[in-house]
């Protein structure tokens, strides 16, 4: 994959316009630290949404996914540092790569399925 990285100033604006571009993808979510190892949040899971708040002096990151009372996860990145877009080889196979001041990679990795397909669907109900 190649990887590029987003400039601060344009976290929000790249985070609204990929939220829309991904909404309803399926998503595998890690998080990674020399202190916990590389810990799975979450697996194939839609994604909601993801947003930047960059005011003041303590910028986050919220990663939303499931969408569903009974299937739902977010996380607060706080501190985060560098975000990095990591380029498909193959299409509809993007990756999202937050690093924190704490030294954690946050990795949400995205898979596009087609709305027929019932992979696609969120778990059944408990």
């Amino acid at each position: 994959m190649l990887s590029r990285e987003i400039p601060r100033e344009q976290w929000i604006r790249f985070f609204d316009d990929f939220s829309k571009q991904h909404e309803g993808w399926i998503v595998i979510w890690e998080v990674l630290g020399s202190d916990i190892g590389d810990q799975e949040k979450t697996k194939r899971l839609p994604l909601v949404g993801i947003t930047a708040d960059v005011k003041g002096d303590k910028p986050r990151i919220d990663v939303m996914v499931g969408g569903r009372l009974d299937a739902h996860v977010s996380q607060i990145i706080e501190a985060p540092k560098r975000v990095w877009f990591k380029e498909p080889e193959e299409v509809g196979h993007e990756a999202i790569e937050v690093e924190s001041e704490d030294g954690k990679v946050t990795l949400v990795t995205f898979s596009h399925v087609d709305p027929e397909v019932a992979e696609r669907q969120l778990p059944p109900r408990a």
